[in-house]
Order: structure tokens, then C-alpha cells, then sequence
């Protein structure tokens, strides 16, 4: 497999694009489920009643 000769600038800057990008996907992986599970549901509440503390009957 070929080597890359990368500077220490472009190692740095990849480095940092790949830790932006994991925090990324750590924090908006739980809000995507639930985005997606909304989208499936028939009956597809507004968005006060998705984040309200209290029960809809």
C-alpha cells in the first residue's frame, strides 16, 4: 500500500477535521433517531407537544 507523504500542517489540519467530525456524529446521533422515528410515526405530533414534560392525551 502507497505511503502518503503528508506535511505536518495537512497532518494537523486532518487530524482536527476528523476530531470536529467525531464530536459531530457523537452529539447528533440520539436527535437523528428520534428524528427518524417521528417520521415514521403515522400521527406526527407539532413541536411543543414533541418536547413538553407533560403527557398529551
Amino acid at each position: 500500500m502507497a505511503s502518503l507523504n503528508l506535511s505536518e500542517e495537512s497532518k494537523e489540519r486532518l487530524a482536527k477535521i476528523l476530531d470536529t467530525t467525531r464530536s459531530i456524529v457523537h452529539y447528533s446521533w440520539i436527535p437523528f433517531i428520534l428524528y427518524l422515528g417521528w417520521q415514521s410515526t403515522s400521527t406526527k405530533p407539532n413541536f411543543v407537544q414533541l418536547v413538553s414534560p407533560f403527557p398529551s392525551a
